[in-house]
């Protein structure tokens, strides 16, 4: 839920544009059209101030009403900045998994969560490349990916709960994590220890070390990953990668927060 009025005020926000910002993140992470009487409870607004939001958010491209319904979705505008958005993360973090695929020799990834799928958005090839599934442009479900898993420990658990619902955590291995309730322990376990594991979860033969980077509101933005071929990236190895890919993966959030 959104927070209060002086609560705003005490960090500096624009009420009214911290208001409409939510209200975007809410449409963005929704996988339906929703109407005026869901979103302002979800955002903690009364309706007639969603209702006006909505209407100039509209108005200027980034929101949008959908058919007879008239229930809102993201707009054409919100949609080119999120593309634009994408592409300038993934210049930023070129250094940064440039320095991980040399300490790891293995290819280095950055990714997404775009509704319920996870984009990966840049890669680092290792020079022994080995073509797989985390190449540039593709969607995979969240719950079968290091990325994912980071992805998903850090957001809120009605997006944990509506990943749940659309993809129905299929099975891709013998490996694949496909009890909710198993998967909600493994996520609590990545917020404590700050990484996620995938051992030949989507595709057999592949291991993924992920670890989350996060953005200017401290929020998680992106997934940072080394994958390679399960016979290279052995327990212990992915052991010695740990501290590497936490320190990389901070370094790049503190230059996205300003702090570095």
């Amino acid at each position: 839920m959104a927070g209060t009025a002086a609560n705003r005020s005490s960090r500096g926000e624009v009420q009214s544009l911290a208001r409409a910002l939510d209200i975007l993140e809410l449409l963005g992470r929704s996988e339906s059209e929703l109407g005026v009487t869901e979103i302002g409870p979800a955002v903690g607004l009364p309706n007639g101030t969603a209702h006006r939001l909505l209407a100039t958010l509209t108005r200027r491209g980034y929101a949008r009403q959908v058919g007879e319904s008239r229930k809102y979705t993201l707009g054409p505008k919100a949609l080119v900045l999120a593309s634009s958005a994408r592409e300038h993360l993934g210049s930023l973090a070129q250094p940064y998994l440039e320095e991980l695929m040399e300490i790891s020799q293995e290819s280095s990834n950055l990714a997404t969560l775009d509704r319920n799928a996870v984009v990966y958005i840049e890669q680092v090839p290792a020079p022994r490349m080995v073509r797989m599934f985390t190449e540039p442009g593709n969607r995979v479900p969240p719950h079968a990916t290091g990325t994912g898993k980071v992805l998903l420990a850090y957001h809120p658990e009605e997006v944990v709960e509506s990943v749940i619902q659309q993809t129905g955590l299929v099975r891709f291995t013998a490996h694949t994590v496909t009890d909710p309730r198993r998967l909600r322990r493994e996520l609590a376990a990545i917020r404590e220890q700050g990484y996620a594991i995938d051992s030949e979860e989507m595709e057999e033969g592949v291991r993924c070390l992920a670890a989350p980077v996060f953005g200017p509101d401290g929020k998680i933005l992106a997934a940072m990953s080394v994958s390679g071929p399960a016979g290279r990236l052995s327990e212990a190895r992915l052991e010695e990668l740990i501290p590497h890919i936490k320190r990389i993966a901070d370094e790049f959030s503190r230059d996205l927060q300003g702090t570095a």
